[in-house]
Protein backbone atom coordinates (compact mmCIF):
# COMPACT_ATOMS: atom_id res chain seq x y z
CA UNK A 1 0.00 0.00 0.00
CA UNK A 2 1.79 2.79 -1.40
CA UNK A 3 0.73 5.75 1.54
CA UNK A 4 1.20 3.75 4.64
CA UNK A 5 -0.20 6.70 7.18
CA UNK A 6 -3.55 7.04 5.42
CA UNK A 7 -3.75 3.26 5.47
CA UNK A 8 -2.69 3.00 9.02
CA UNK A 9 -5.14 5.29 9.67
CA UNK A 10 -8.14 4.36 8.03
CA UNK A 11 -7.72 0.53 8.60
CA UNK A 12 -8.30 0.97 12.40
CA UNK A 13 -10.99 3.21 12.03
CA UNK A 14 -13.07 0.88 10.11
CA UNK A 15 -12.34 -2.09 12.17
CA UNK A 16 -13.45 -0.25 15.36
CA UNK A 17 -16.39 0.80 13.47
CA UNK A 18 -17.20 -2.14 12.34
CA UNK A 19 -17.05 -3.82 15.63
CA UNK A 20 -18.76 -1.20 17.61
CA UNK A 21 -21.82 -1.34 14.92
CA UNK A 22 -21.99 -5.67 15.53
CA UNK A 23 -21.73 -4.99 19.40
CA UNK A 24 -23.46 -2.56 19.69
CA UNK A 25 -26.09 -1.90 16.56
CA UNK A 26 -29.21 -1.18 19.28
CA UNK A 27 -26.93 1.72 20.78
CA UNK A 28 -26.56 2.78 17.20
CA UNK A 29 -29.97 2.43 16.03
CA UNK A 30 -30.79 5.03 18.59
CA UNK A 31 -28.26 7.21 18.13
CA UNK A 32 -28.88 7.27 14.74
CA UNK A 33 -32.57 8.29 15.55
CA UNK A 34 -31.38 10.88 17.88
CA UNK A 35 -28.92 12.47 15.05
CA UNK A 36 -32.26 12.99 12.70
CA UNK A 37 -33.12 15.22 15.29
CA UNK A 38 -30.65 17.18 15.71
CA UNK A 39 -29.43 19.60 12.78
CA UNK A 40 -26.88 20.89 14.61
CA UNK A 41 -25.00 17.53 14.94
CA UNK A 42 -25.45 16.58 11.52
CA UNK A 43 -23.83 19.61 10.19
CA UNK A 44 -20.79 19.03 12.21
CA UNK A 45 -20.88 15.65 11.52
CA UNK A 46 -21.46 16.62 7.56
CA UNK A 47 -19.01 19.43 7.21
CA UNK A 48 -15.95 16.81 8.73
CA UNK A 49 -17.06 14.40 6.42
CA UNK A 50 -17.07 17.26 3.60
CA UNK A 51 -13.58 18.47 4.46
CA UNK A 52 -12.23 14.71 5.20
CA UNK A 53 -13.17 13.44 2.03
CA UNK A 54 -11.50 16.42 0.53
CA UNK A 55 -8.10 15.89 2.24
CA UNK A 56 -8.23 12.35 1.12
CA UNK A 57 -8.87 12.71 -2.49
CA UNK A 58 -6.67 15.61 -2.96
CA UNK A 59 -3.54 13.50 -1.73
CA UNK A 60 -4.78 10.06 -2.73
CA UNK A 61 -6.79 9.71 -5.35
CA UNK A 62 -5.65 6.36 -6.76
CA UNK A 63 -7.59 3.81 -8.86
CA UNK A 64 -5.88 1.02 -9.45
CA UNK A 65 -6.78 -2.64 -8.50
CA UNK A 66 -4.88 -3.06 -5.00
CA UNK A 67 -5.56 -2.08 -1.21
CA UNK A 68 -4.91 1.65 -2.50
CA UNK A 69 -8.34 1.88 -3.75
CA UNK A 70 -10.38 1.18 -0.78
CA UNK A 71 -8.47 4.32 1.06
CA UNK A 72 -9.74 6.71 -2.46
CA UNK A 73 -13.12 4.98 -2.12
CA UNK A 74 -13.63 5.87 1.70
CA UNK A 75 -12.01 9.66 0.40
CA UNK A 76 -14.77 9.77 -2.01
CA UNK A 77 -17.56 8.53 -0.23
CA UNK A 78 -16.61 10.85 2.50
CA UNK A 79 -17.23 13.93 0.40
CA UNK A 80 -20.42 12.50 -1.33
CA UNK A 81 -21.74 12.06 1.94
CA UNK A 82 -21.27 15.99 3.13
CA UNK A 83 -21.95 16.72 -0.04
CA UNK A 84 -25.52 14.93 -0.01
CA UNK A 85 -26.36 15.87 3.06
CA UNK A 86 -25.26 19.87 2.61
CA UNK A 87 -26.92 20.26 -0.44
CA UNK A 88 -30.36 16.87 0.26
CA UNK A 89 -33.61 19.13 1.34
CA UNK A 90 -34.20 18.31 4.53
CA UNK A 91 -36.86 15.48 4.00
CA UNK A 92 -34.47 13.73 1.83
CA UNK A 93 -31.66 14.28 4.86
CA UNK A 94 -34.16 12.51 7.98
CA UNK A 95 -35.68 10.09 5.68
CA UNK A 96 -31.98 8.72 4.58
CA UNK A 97 -30.65 8.93 8.36
CA UNK A 98 -34.05 6.97 9.59
CA UNK A 99 -33.55 4.51 6.47
CA UNK A 100 -29.74 3.76 7.79
CA UNK A 101 -31.08 3.71 11.54
CA UNK A 102 -32.36 -0.03 10.94
CA UNK A 103 -30.49 -3.05 13.33
CA UNK A 104 -30.02 -4.96 9.66
CA UNK A 105 -28.43 -2.15 8.25
CA UNK A 106 -26.36 -1.22 11.55
CA UNK A 107 -25.50 -5.38 11.08
CA UNK A 108 -24.63 -5.49 7.91
CA UNK A 109 -22.44 -2.42 7.47
CA UNK A 110 -20.83 -3.41 10.75
CA UNK A 111 -19.75 -6.96 8.92
CA UNK A 112 -18.55 -5.21 6.01
CA UNK A 113 -16.52 -2.53 7.92
CA UNK A 114 -14.82 -4.72 9.77
CA UNK A 115 -13.76 -7.37 7.37
CA UNK A 116 -12.54 -4.21 5.32
CA UNK A 117 -10.68 -2.88 8.26
CA UNK A 118 -8.99 -6.13 9.93
CA UNK A 119 -7.51 -6.65 5.72
CA UNK A 120 -6.48 -2.95 5.93
CA UNK A 121 -4.81 -3.01 8.91
CA UNK A 122 -3.33 -6.56 8.14
CA UNK A 123 -1.76 -5.38 4.86
CA UNK A 124 -0.41 -2.01 6.91
CA UNK A 125 0.59 -3.40 9.81
CA UNK A 126 1.36 -7.24 10.01
CA UNK A 127 2.39 -8.14 5.93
Amino acid sequence: MDNVFLGGIIGPYLLIMGLSFLLYAKVWVKLMKELAQSHTAVVIGMALALILGLAIIQVHNVWEMSANVVITIFGWAAFLKGLFYFLAPGVWLKSSINTFAKPNFILGGGVVLTILGAWMSYIIYIA
